[in-house]
């Protein structure tokens, strides 16, 4: 697996959020990104044992950072990132990879805003926690990165629900959701 250059992990992040509905993806900030990035990264350690890129994280205060993304999109400030940094042909990408980006947007993207991802980065014994020091913008390491997955692995692996199998909320007269009868025993 070649190494990849963070600027196209963060454009494909970018360009997946902002394909989705408006109405269910609420877009990605920098924020949200920065800790993507570092689930991304974590998670081809976990399952190639092999980092994804090869520029640093760093422990900023709240969470784990990017530099060089940070700063191509503090523009934007809180709001949603519009645009990719740079084009890029993702049919050069290798399967594998793109499998690997996909579940780590699928599992980490859709269900967590920037600041649930960022309390997860926070706990205690992660490798943010390990070596942030106020003002200081540490490196995080790969190898402590890899430690903490091989610790407590990512739940990207895992198998999806079936869809058929998620309960799925109702709409009543007025347009209120409810869950079906029984929705508790799934």
């Amino acid at each position: 697996m070649a190494l990849m250059n963070v600027m196209d992990v963060a454009d494909f992040f970018i360009s997946t959020a902002n394909e989705g509905d408006p109405e269910e993806d609420d877009g990605i900030t920098n924020m949200k990104l920065n800790k993507l990035l570092f689930f991304a990264q974590a998670a081809s350690l976990q399952r190639f044992g092999k980092p994804l890129f090869d520029t640093p994280l760093e422990a900023w205060k709240y969470g784990p950072v990017v530099k060089d993304v940070y700063r191509t999109f503090k523009g934007y400030q809180r709001d949603s990132i519009t645009k990719v940094a740079q084009p890029f042909d993702w049919q050069t990408v290798q399967p594998e990879v793109l499998e690997l980006l996909c579940d780590v947007y699928r599992t980490y993207a859709r269900d967590y805003s920037a600041t649930g991802l960022m309390r997860m980065t926070h706990k205690p014994d992660t490798p943010w926690s390990k070596v942030y020091q106020p003002n200081q913008n540490n490196e995080i390491p790969c190898e402590l990165i890899d430690e903490w997955v091989k610790r407590s692995p990512l739940h990207i692996d895992e198998n999806p629900t079936p869809d058929d199998q998620v309960t799925v909320a109702k709409l009543d007269a007025s347009g209120h959701p409810f869950l079906p009868e029984g929705w508790e025993e799934d």
